[in-house]
């Protein structure tokens, strides 16, 4: 009777230490997935494109206001990068999910676009009404809050992005 509780105890134990090594596991792979995301908006920030490229997966698509587009080409940013514009955001509200190879992510972002030269406080004002700006002498800044949505598989590599899609939300959100 003992040898039979003994058996049935070390079972009950085994079944718990393999479900928190999942668990564990698990963490650490969202972990890994909210890492990429991190490191890719933080490339935008930095106008790192070598970086951004690298993060993605060769055939990454992403969707802003558009239908899906090959993700890899980032002259839309030199414009702002030459203009003097800083882009700083927030990531909060992480909701990721990973299934084995694959996870999707969705995460809020705050973004604050500035800049203190002629050209940069221009182009900031010139984006519209749909803008929340601030102008301080010769400093611009301007906020606006979007939500992304992202697929990412993992590669011998690590974890890659694979499909983005941003929305902006509407000001009174902001």
């Amino acid at each position: 009777m003992r040898q039979i509780l003994a058996v049935a105890v070390l079972a009950s134990l085994g079944f718990i230490i393999s479900g928190t090594e999942r668990v564990s596991a698990q963490d650490n792979e969202k972990s890994a997935v909210e890492a990429t995301v991190r490191d890719f908006e933080q490339a935008f920030q930095d106008y790192n494109y070598a970086k951004l490229n690298s993060l993605l997966t060769t055939d990454a698509r992403s969707i802003m206001n558009s239908l899906p587009e090959k993700t890899d080409r980032w002259e839309w940013l030199d414009e702002p990068k030459a203009a003097g514009i800083r882009y700083t955001l927030r990531l909060h509200d992480f909701e990721t999910h990973v299934q084995g190879d694959v996870a999707w992510v969705t995460v809020a972002l705050d973004q604050t676009a500035s800049s203190g030269s002629a050209k940069g406080r221009e182009m900031l004002l010139r984006r519209g009404p749909d803008k929340n700006c601030l102008s301080q002498g010769t400093q611009v800044s301007c906020k606006s809050a979007f939500v992304e949505s992202e697929v990412l598989v993992k590669t011998p590599n690590g974890w890659k992005i694979a499909l983005i899609h941003t929305s902006r939300l509407p000001k009174a959100q902001n």
